[in-house]
């Protein structure tokens, strides 16, 4: 079993390796980062500090985490002038990263068949969960589905693997190098992109199941509010569990300001609950319970 939350919060100053630039002012960063790369999970997030002229720091979620050569990445997508000064770092510049924080994803060995639903910047969190399951060797057969209306800042191919109820179609090389089935979606006409919501693509693949295989499922996502909306719906239709990861602004990301509390629903009734150290991952449930 994952454990969903990282023992310890580093404060380290992470030198840029890389900053690659995608359409669409979409970036991916690679920081070298000796002690938070031992411990980020998937799930988990950084808050990092993008310069002297910008106040607040970003919270950005772990795209991936290599413990062996102590580096982490992240995608973001300029929105602001605090990422618009994140992305001018050049590799030797840099940066101050807190991390990892939050509680991530939780994966049992009851739900051997985990459902990756990413849409646009939510991509993160659930592409680095399908990589990290496949690489633990423990039976995992993750199946990713992933949408966005910007061209992906990722290598794009045909897929090799088919997926049942859904046409060939494009595919993540990442997804295709680690055997793992992904399909993509866009209603902007993104070349080998199905032309449907990116939770009408995984309902398709999820009808053709039986209740044998439904009961491995479980789903985990994160993107747009309309997309995790629309995925609590699609799971309770099927009586799947289902999380989700939330994202909000952030003025400390430890719990201190309350700035990022959403509405969440218990069996005693709704409460506020931190973004920051509750989530960022949430039953769905919790959030969309009357949808």
């Amino acid at each position: 079993m994952i454990i969903n939350q990282s023992p310890t919060i580093f404060v380290e100053k992470a030198e840029v390796i890389k900053q690659k630039e995608f359409k669409k002012k979409q970036y991916i960063l690679t920081l070298k980062a000796p002690e938070a790369s031992q411990t980020a999970l998937p799930g988990e997030f950084a808050f990092i500090d993008c310069g002297e002229q910008v106040f607040l720091r970003r919270p950005l979620s772990y795209l991936r985490s290599n413990t062996k050569n102590k580096w982490v990445e992240f995608l973001y997508k300029i929105v602001g002038p605090g990422l618009e000064a994140l992305s001018q770092l050049q590799p030797g510049d840099e940066v101050d990263l807190m991390g990892p924080i939050g509680n991530g994803f939780r994966c049992g060995k009851t739900h051997q068949i985990p459902v990756l639903i990413g849409g646009g910047v939510g991509i993160p969190p659930v592409l680095f969960l399908a990589e990290y399951l496949k690489d633990l060797n423990q039976g995992y057969s993750p199946v990713a589905f992933f949408g966005s209306e910007a061209p992906f800042p990722f290598s794009v191919i045909k897929s090799a693997m088919p997926i049942n109820g859904i046409e060939d179609g494009a595919s993540i090389i990442d997804m295709e190098e680690k055997n793992i089935p992904c399909r993509l979606a866009s209603l902007s006409g993104l070349e080998g992109c199905h032309n449907s919501y990116v939770t009408d693509l995984a309902d398709q693949w999820i009808k053709t199941l039986d209740q044998k295989d439904l009961s491995k499922i479980a789903i985990y996502a994160c993107g747009p509010e309309p997309m995790l909306r629309s995925t609590a719906k699609l799971a309770r239709s099927y009586g799947i569990s289902c999380q989700i990861s939330l994202e909000e602004f952030m003025a400390c990301a430890t719990g201190g300001c309350a700035g990022c509390a959403v509405k969440v629903s218990l069996p005693e009734g709704k409460i506020m609950q931190r973004v920051c150290v509750d989530g960022p991952v949430f039953d769905a449930q919790m959030i969309y319970p009357d949808d």
